[in-house]
């Protein structure tokens, strides 16, 4: 197969394929394919004669972009991801890429359209966090097509996604943790449920999933080993994503004296129900046993805390970084606090809590000082 790069106009070029002649008219045949830059068109020609060399043949399809994204997500998605993931693809597909893109053929999906795209979501006021997942979920969906033949190259390789910003991360200091935890246990019925936020890390996912069958109060450990979530009407225990995720957490002894007094009411609503209790082993849920509704308590009861403590206004997932954040603010190594946090690497936990790594470094450079060397004007 023969190809080549021709400029159409001051910003077009196109990669051109020849397919030889038509066996009834004796013409020429070549196909064309605009791009915006000498660099594109020479990529797209480059992988269209390398597939055809590799004994494929040349895309063709008649598709658009979102119904090859509905045809994606019904032939791959939903038997690959779980229920929470399909649905975030799902509604980024209906509510964003489709609307946007799905009106373009397939095989004609240019990069600049797709640069176009994330440049609209970003000044829409989307966080480059959320066009990033925009972004890598397009590549994936786009990379099927190459491997089932329906596009020569993935255009999303000719992209840019947005630079990931770091979003200045807010939590509680140590006297303001005391504030919240005098606060909640006054006045919020989650109190349990808060204090374990803030003194082990877990993810929200992860406590309303905690059961008492992974929960040991005599030497303090609690055993990660479900999550859940609501999903519309549906309730989901899932496991944990990852190996790390799933993990082992030490408890300090003042939550572990809470947990005994949480089981003892829960006793007592058991009795006091009888059948009417739902039993799922929850360690917090409902009165009568059903899983709690994350939503509500944030809405409800978390940011009504934080008021009337005269505290700012933070999320829910923040007291895990406030857990993190003291921990490493007391010198724990940040192997313990990835361990305990269940992070896939220590690297981000240090990437993650890079603002609180200058002042550890202050620390081990005053407490090195100190050990060899005593005071400063001992040196001297």
């Amino acid at each position: 197969m023969r190809g080549y790069v021709v400029k159409r106009g001051p910003k077009s070029f196109a990669a051109v394929i020849y397919l030889g002649r038509d066996p009834t008219t004796g013409k020429e045949r070549r196909k064309w394919h605009s791009h915006r830059t000498r660099r594109e068109a020479e990529a797209h020609l480059a992988a269209l004669v390398s597939q055809v060399h590799g004994g494929g043949t040349l895309p063709s399809t008649k598709l658009r972009v979102g119904e090859y994204l509905e045809q994606w997500l019904r032939d791959y998605a939903a038997g690959a991801v779980g229920p929470v993931t399909y649905a975030s693809y799902r509604g980024i597909i209906h509510l964003h890429l489709a609307p946007a893109l799905g009106h373009l053929p397939l095989p004609r999906l240019a990069p600049q359209a797709i640069q176009g795209y994330f440049s609209k979501k970003l000044e829409a006021g989307l966080s480059t966090t959320t066009v990033r997942y925009h972004a890598m979920l397009l590549h994936v969906a786009l990379g099927h097509a190459v491997r089932w033949g329906l596009l020569a190259r993935n255009p999303c390789d000719l992209v840019d996604p947005p630079r990931k910003r770091r979003r200045d991360m807010r939590v509680l200091d140590e006297e303001q943790v005391r504030l919240f935890l005098g606060e909640a246990r006054k006045s919020s019925p989650y109190y349990a449920l808060l204090l374990a936020a803030v003194t082990t890390g877990m993810r929200q996912g992860e406590l309303l999933g905690l059961r008492w069958q992974d929960v040991e109060l005599t030497p303090g450990v609690a055993s990660v080993q479900q999550t859940f979530y609501r999903l519309g009407g549906q309730q989901l225990f899932k496991e944990p994503k990852t190996p790390k995720a799933r993990r082992t957490i030490a408890l300090p002894p003042v939550l572990v004296e809470e947990l005994r007094r949480l089981r003892d009411g829960q006793n007592e609503y058991r009795k006091l129900l009888g059948p009417e209790y739902e039993e799922h082993g929850l360690v917090f849920c409902q009165t009568n046993g059903k899983p709690l509704h994350a939503h509500n308590i944030v809405r409800r009861d978390f940011h009504k805390v934080l008021e009337r403590a005269g505290l700012p206004r933070i999320r829910f997932h923040d007291l895990r970084h406030c857990h993190a954040t003291l921990l490493l603010q007391q010198g724990v190594h940040p192997k313990v606090v990835q361990e305990r946090l269940g992070h896939s690497t220590i690297s981000m936990t240090l990437d993650t809590y890079s603002h609180v790594v200058p002042g550890m470094q202050e620390q081990a450079v005053a407490a090195f000082q100190a050990r060899l060397f005593g005071t400063l004007e001992g040196v001297r």
